[in-house]
């Protein structure tokens, strides 16, 4: 791309630049973007980002007053050892390559920053050594630019139009997506603050909670530091590596992924238990949402050798769910056919419609078992009234009676007082896969929606979830 001499940009729309700035600064503070908190949100656009992109560093920055400040970030390890851009987390506005988006809102592109006098100068360039940027607008709902959803490289290469669509429709949806969650959780905190003016944080259970969400938060920034250095000593920087230490850093960051996963899955029913008996229904992508409980599992299904494929049935793919909710629900059933498959399984998951109806199935396949059954043959293969509790994982566990819990018959569904009599007879060592599948459980049953459980423990049990279509007057 042809890039003049200095400035990228001029904006013609007669406003002077301290007004602009002032516009940016309050839209800000509307937002709450200048807490310190980190956005749960924004940091899954930026590894996502990055992840998708082949990219080493990723940055979403916001710009305000005389800087750039990185609101979230991967990757800054990369560029040396306790670097001062780490350790900051912030860019003077002047030698930030953000301000070019901002200018622009559009999505700007470097294939080598070498090449332009207006980023080969600059700090990023000279004493990190970025060759290539590409940053993408975030656009608040007004149309005001905030700052930039951003992915860097340490070498010159060229970003595609599909690249730069991506990048681009991540920044667009990561702020389309905060700006709607931070307006709900406003409006909730408004109309619960008139209905009972209590203060509410004397709740012992809700303390216990807030902590817990904390210390995982804080556990992140460790762990996160720990994969930073690990990944720069496998890039050899400082000096070369035997096998052996190449396989213990390769652990070392393939178990940090996994704990960052589960620092997250704690972070998400932490804020999930304020809502817990209600739905906050909205229109949501069924696809996306697949694809996004996906993701999180992936690192799972790594380290067991397994591969995840996700298929979906022609029809409308936009449904009234909570969006939350559901996700937690796909991720622990997915997670429990994870823990139960055999290494090398691939662990399908498909979208169609029954009736008027959304139908999800989970399963798994393996080719050492002649078990890959059509789509229809899943329903076709169990008699009805034969999916009993033992299909959970209780199969193993005595109630007080003596009796196995698979004595108790779900028939075709799972209620509330299924999983409330499975829970009374679990014991200490009950399996995390196990909570979890009540807990899906209930956030089925809370749409109206129930859970077949289907097969046995060769070649697996198969999960089908079915949600009746809700509107956004449903309770």
């Amino acid at each position: 791309m042809g890039i003049p001499e200095s400035r990228l940009f001029c904006r013609l729309d007669g406003l002077t630049v301290a007004v602009r700035e002032q516009q940016r600064l309050s839209i800000l503070t509307e937002l709450g973007l200048l807490e310190t908190d980190s956005v749960p949100i924004f940091e899954e656009a930026t590894q996502t980002a990055a992840h998708f992109l082949e990219a080493p560093i990723g940055i979403l920055g916001l710009i305000a007053q005389d800087r750039q400040w990185f609101k979230s970030a991967v990757g800054l390890a990369r560029l040396g050892l306790m670097n001062d851009l780490a350790v900051s987390r912030e860019l003077p506005r002047d030698e930030s390559f953000c301000i070019h988006v901002i200018d622009s809102h559009q999505v700007v592109a470097i294939d080598d920053t070498l090449n332009y006098p207006a980023f080969a100068n600059s700090i990023l360039a000279q004493q990190y050594g970025i060759r290539a940027y590409m940053g993408a607008p975030l656009i608040t709902s007004s149309g005001e630019c905030i700052g930039s959803l951003a992915v860097m490289d340490l070498v010159p290469r060229i970003f595609t139009v599909k690249d730069q669509e991506f990048l681009a429709l991540t920044a667009r949806l990561s702020m389309s997506e905060y700006e709607r969650t931070y307006l709900t959780k406003n409006q909730v905190s408004v109309e619960s603050a008139a209905i009972d003016p209590q203060p509410q944080n004397s709740s012992t259970h809700s303390i216990k909670f807030e902590l817990l969400a904390q210390l995982a938060q804080e556990l992140r920034t460790p762990l996160t530091s720990v994969m930073g250095m690990a990944s720069v000593l496998s890039r050899e920087i400082y000096g070369p590596l035997t096998p052996k230490q190449k396989e213990y850093l390769d652990i070392i960051h393939q178990s940090g992924q996994y704990l960052l996963s589960l620092v997250k899955e704690i972070l998400e029913l932490s804020q999930m238990e304020d809502s817990a008996q209600s739905l906050n229904l909205s229109s949501v992508d069924i696809e996306m949402l697949c694809q996004q409980a996906i993701g999180t599992l992936e690192q799972a299904a790594h380290r067991r050798e397994q591969k995840i494929r996700l298929s979906v049935e022609p029809g409308s793919r936009i449904w009234m769910l909570d969006k939350e909710k559901i996700r937690q629900m796909l991720y622990h059933l997915m997670f429990s056919v994870i823990q139960a498959s055999n290494a090398g399984s691939l662990i399908r998951f498909h979208v169609s419609h029954k009736g008027s109806g959304l139908r999800l199935t989970v399963w798994s396949s393996h080719p050492c078992f002649d078990e890959e059954l059509g789509y229809s043959e899943i329903y076709a293969s169990q008699p009805a009234g034969s999916v009993a509790l033992m299909s959970l994982g209780y199969g193993d566990y005595a109630n007080g009676n003596g009796s196995r819990l698979s004595d108790y018959n779900l028939m075709s569904t799972a209620t509330i007082a299924d999983y409330e009599a499975v829970s009374e007879a679990i014991e200490a060592e009950v399996l995390r896969k196990n909570l979890g599948l009540l807990l899906s459980l209930q956030l089925a049953e809370m749409h109206g929606g129930k859970i077949l459980i289907q097969g046995g423990s060769e070649p697996g049990h198969r999960y089908v979830v079915t949600l009746p279509r809700l509107s956004a007057v449903n309770p």
